[in-house]
């Protein structure tokens, strides 16, 4: 199953780069009607939550249905699009129909600096503990 991480400042970059490895499409976020600056973070574009998400992808959804779920329960918009960032026409096709169209379904191995920076993003962005010289 796969699990979209939510955090209220996660960027849009970051969501983005986390769509690419998770369904091998990408995703125009909206705020208030207008495209999001990737530089703008999941609050900004109106994320209630004050804590980390995991929400499951249900990929037997349509891409509508999904579209809707997300902006219903997160309160920001978001487009799902393919790899020319042009949005899908048919947003009756399942999510897991455009995995299967895209890179022939093989996973995305390129994304370890999202792990990372989420990874960061989620311990407050403290480094570890600093190594004590004398």
């Amino acid at each position: 199953m796969k699990v979209l991480k939510l955090h209220p400042l996660m960027t849009v970059s970051l969501l983005q780069m986390q769509f690419q490895r998770l369904l091998s499409c990408n995703i125009a976020v909206y705020m208030r009607n207008s495209p999001a600056n990737s530089f703008d973070t999941l609050q900004e574009a109106g994320f209630p939550e004050d804590m980390l998400i995991e929400f499951p992808i249900d990929e037997t959804l349509s891409l509508r249905e999904f579209e809707e779920e997300v902006e219903d329960r997160f309160n920001f918009t978001l487009e799902l699009c393919n790899k020319d960032n042009k949005p899908f026409t048919n947003k009756s096709m399942h999510l897991f129909q455009i995995i299967a169209i895209s890179d022939n379904g093989k996973p995305v191995q390129e994304y370890t600096q999202l792990d990372l920076t989420l990874e960061r993003l989620l311990n407050g962005n403290r480094p570890g503990p600093q190594p004590f010289s004398c």
